[in-house]
């Protein structure tokens, strides 16, 4: 009966958006969520001495859950006791701690790579405090691209699901879809020839930039070849840094834009 009581204040939307394998505070209800099926929340935490931010760069299933503390609750929850609630039950399923402050962790639940960050304010008696969580996944692709059609028309086309490690040419696994649309593109047409052309947005240094993307248009040729069998005389890389963004760099979804790699046909 407590239980049906204490999810019945939850509010209307949210009642499941909790995970089974997590339960909140006894005590508190759900004053927001949000869900999403993929996002990448760019999660940042501080670890080390001195402190040095770390961001994760990863996507998949993803839920924010703010919890308030129900009224004529008698029992007070500080900080230091929601954040070690927390600590425990991820160190019970053999979880980490990944910041220096116990706000975010890292496990494995059901095989799945979760992370999870915590918010509880500073106090003695917490009025309400915030759950993110992340379990990495491969987003599913709904949305699909005739290769051949777009660079007949246009003469190339703009990839956005070639994706790469920060400041480094490793191709990530996610891109994997992406790169099999290329190789069915050329083994399509034997007689088809491409450049393979990298484009980062304008953050840091100009030669750096330059250098950055040459590697990983380089990075996707080798893939190619490896890969997809695609002969190599049939490929050439370039990396042209900011010098052809598609949109400004003044902001966040801007630079994304800008950041591609692009099939141009010879």
């Amino acid at each position: 009966m407590s239980a049906t009581f204490c999810f019945s204040q939850d509010k209307k939307g949210c009642e499941t958006v909790e995970p089974a394998y997590i339960n909140r505070l006894p005590g508190y209800r759900i004053n927001f969520c949000e869900e999403s099926e993929y996002k990448e929340p760019g999660f940042i935490y501080y670890t080390g001495s001195p402190a040095k931010a770390i961001k994760i760069e990863k996507g998949g299933k993803y839920r924010k859950i703010i919890y308030f503390k129900n009224e004529g609750e008698t029992r007070k929850f500080s900080s230091s006791q929601i954040l070690n609630n927390y600590l425990n039950a991820i160190l019970k399923v053999k979880g980490v701690e990944l910041s220096n402050n116990k706000t975010m962790f890292k496990a494995s639940v059901d095989g799945k790579e979760v992370y999870l960050q915590i918010a509880a304010g500073n106090s003695a008696d917490v009025s309400n405090y915030m759950v993110e969580l992340l379990e990495v996944e491969v987003m599913q692709q709904d949305i699909k691209i005739d290769m051949k059609s777009a660079i007949d028309k246009d003469g190339k086309i703009a990839l956005y699901g070639i994706l790469f490690d920060v400041n480094k040419s490793t191709i990530k696994s996610e891109s994997e879809k992406a790169l099999q649309t290329v190789i069915e593109y050329l083994v399509s047409d034997k007689s088809v020839k491409i450049i393979v052309v990298g484009h980062t947005d304008n953050t840091g240094l100009y030669a750096s930039n330059i250098t950055l993307s040459k590697e990983r248009a380089k990075a996707v040729v080798e893939y190619l070849v490896t890969k997809g069998k695609i002969d190599s005389s049939r490929l050439m890389s370039e990396g042209v840094g900011p010098l052809c963004p598609v949109t400004t760099n003044n902001t966040p979804e801007g630079k994304a834009l800008n950041r591609r790699v692009e099939i141009v046909k010879q």
